[in-house]
Parts: structure tokens; C-alpha cells; sequence
């Protein structure tokens, strides 16, 4: 079994990806190409939990991932991203 993990957008993810300007979204897949390549730390050491959620959130500047770590997969699945306040940690409706 390979110690590489991976990281990949849900739909509702890719969406609000989308809507980022072209900055954001350079930070974002920056960052979670450095925390899937990371040799010394596992991805899940980067999650922080979530009061009441069944995921954990992962801080990029202004931004709030939601986040599930499948390790059987090693995918590091983006569940949502918002901009820090607001609605950054409400559920998703999709």
C-alpha cells in the first residue's frame, strides 16, 4: 500500500471553487497539494474537528474547507469551501 494520500473536490466543492478568484484558488490547491505530499505529517494532522459535524475543517487563509479524510482511499475529499464568518460552518443542503 502507497503512503501517497490525494485530495479531490465534491461536487458542491468544485462549484464554490469555481466561484474563487484565480488568487484563492492558487492558495487553496497549493495548500492541498503541500498537505497530500507532506512526508512527515499525515493529512488528518491538519483537520481540526467540527462541534456536532461529521467532518473536520481545514483553515487556508480566510477560508473554511470541510473536510473528510478517507484513509482506507488516502483521500483528503473537500466536502465545501467558504469564506471565514457567515456561513462557513453551517451543512450543506446538496
Amino acid at each position: 500500500m502507497s503512503d501517497e494520500w490525494d485530495w479531490e473536490f465534491t461536487d458542491t466543492a468544485d462549484r464554490q471553487f469555481d466561484g474563487l478568484d484565480e488568487y484563492a484558488q492558487d492558495r487553496i490547491s497549493s495548500k492541498l497539494d503541500e498537505i497530500v505530499a507532506d512526508q512527515w505529517r499525515n493529512p488528518m494532522d491538519y483537520l481540526e474537528p467540527l462541534e456536532g459535524a461529521p467532518h473536520q475543517k481545514l483553515r487556508i487563509g480566510p477560508f473554511r474547507l470541510g473536510c473528510r479524510a478517507a484513509r482506507s482511499e488516502q483521500v483528503l475529499y473537500v466536502l465545501t469551501i467558504t469564506k471565514r464568518g457567515g456561513d462557513a460552518y453551517r451543512g450543506d443542503d446538496d
